[in-house]
């Protein structure tokens, strides 16, 4: 049968994303807005075929993904190439956020390296696996496989197609030729739109 579908969602919210500090391989638990942010989304899959759960190594990334695949009583299998971009070791934990794309110089590897691992991250997946299948990551990465995966390359330009939020679901339907069927849900992704002025009309 091969693999279906890419459930992938990225690690929800630690104390390290609320300082502005680069986390990097570090062990940043989820804040309790991250274990909300994630557990919304475990309720948005819990009633979806889940046969596979793999996660990147780093603790925020496992903690999500254990909180994802509960419901479906599935062990989450670590995945070192679905590990954080990897930051030269001078920025891991200081402040002051870096992509890859838009800093590739506090990186000590490139983009193209990037989406290389991810790239064999995703063979592997599709080697092991079946069915539905929950990828749990960090931004940079899930950028690198959406660009890999669904084929939206963003070249040399220094900006992202795809970033997506703190515990964000994106699926891919995978084919001959993949398809993004969602990128981007979350908890708080209708709260700018929820929220109007005193007295003002509906839409």
């Amino acid at each position: 049968m091969g693999v279906e579908y890419l459930f992938v969602v990225r690690h929800g919210e630690t104390e390290a994303n609320e300082e502005d500090i680069d986390a990097g391989p570090l062990d940043y638990p989820l804040t309790k807005k991250g274990v909300k942010e994630a557990s919304f989304i475990a309720k948005a899959l819990s009633k979806v075929r889940i046969d596979a759960a793999y996660s990147s190594p780093v603790f925020r990334a496992v903690e999500t993904a254990k909180i994802l695949a509960a419901p479906h009583k599935l062990k989450v299998k670590s995945l070192e190439d679905l590990t954080e971009a990897k930051l030269k070791p001078k920025f891991v934990g200081k402040k002051g956020r870096h992509h890859i794309l838009t800093s590739p110089e506090a990186f000590s590897e490139t983009n193209t390296e990037l989406q290389g691992r991810i790239g064999r991250a995703v063979e592997t997946i599709k080697r092991e696996a079946t069915g539905n299948v929950l990828v749990v990551s960090h931004g940079d990465v899930i950028t690198a496989m959406l660009e890999v995966v669904v084929e939206r390359r963003v070249k040399a330009e220094k900006y992202y197609v795809f970033h997506p939020a703190y515990a964000a679901l994106s699926i891919v339907e995978v084919k001959d030729r993949p398809f993004l069927v969602l990128y981007d849900y979350h908890r708080r992704m209708f709260e700018h739109f929820l929220r109007r002025p005193e007295g003002a009309s509906g839409v």
